[in-house]
């Protein structure tokens, strides 16, 4: 199984301290969306900046021996990293606007929160989860575009290493609403130590991916 890439843990623990909501942060619906087109616009302007440097170079100095060539090198491994990126959030499918209102009805009426755009990222390539609930030790995702069962296990594998020694949460996926309707309805809000860990686990989550 590959490696998870959980570099931004610690960058998640230092936002919670900040007061607000961001609007398209990490597990709110039109996070995947926004990443994809700050990540386009970072590539677009990238390019254009190696193409500048180049083309600069050989206009007034008639060569490509020049720091400004340098330069150019240097910025194509940012503009590489982000080509991937863009490719791997292609690949990211959120809910439509129709599913969206039904999710945020369901977690009204079961006072469970729900988040949105999670993304498990691998060696391999990506899973995305475009719906889940982190709550009084269930992770319960909502994967309708994963519907093979070999698929399925694998993310689940991913997610089972969000467990530790000292809790286990108990990992559940299905690619059927009606079933995560059920789910969801089955969840009682935590108690407060509960809920701190809860919290601890979703932020381990959100860092899985981008």
């Amino acid at each position: 199984m590959g490696k998870i890439d959980n570099s931004t843990y610690k960058a998640i623990k230092k936002d919670k301290k900040n007061k607000g909501m961001k609007t398209y942060e990490k597990g709110k619906y039109g996070h995947s969306k926004h990443h994809r087109n700050f990540k386009i616009s970072m590539t677009v302007g990238l390019l254009l900046l190696i193409l500048l440097d180049v083309i600069f170079s050989l206009l007034v100095f008639h060569t490509r021996k020049t720091i400004f060539v340098i330069l150019a090198c240097v910025l194509s491994i940012p503009f590489a990293r982000n080509i991937i990126d863009v490719f791997m959030s292609l690949k990211a499918t959120p809910l439509s606007e129709d599913e969206y209102k039904k999710t945020c009805e369901l977690s009204e009426n079961s006072d469970i929160k729900l988040y949105y755009d999670i993304s498990v990222t691998e060696e391999e390539g990506m899973f995305y989860i475009p719906c889940a609930a982190v709550c009084n030790n269930n992770i319960i995702c909502y994967t309708p575009n994963i519907a093979d069962t070999k698929k399925r296990e694998k993310l689940k594998g991913y997610l089972n290493e969000l467990n530790t020694e000292e809790y286990n949460f108990r990992i559940f996926l299905t690619e059927k609403y009606s079933t995560f309707e059920k789910e969801i309805k089955k969840l009682k809000n935590p108690e407060v130590s509960q809920a701190d860990l809860d919290r601890e686990v979703l932020e381990k989550l959100l860092s899985m991916g981008f």
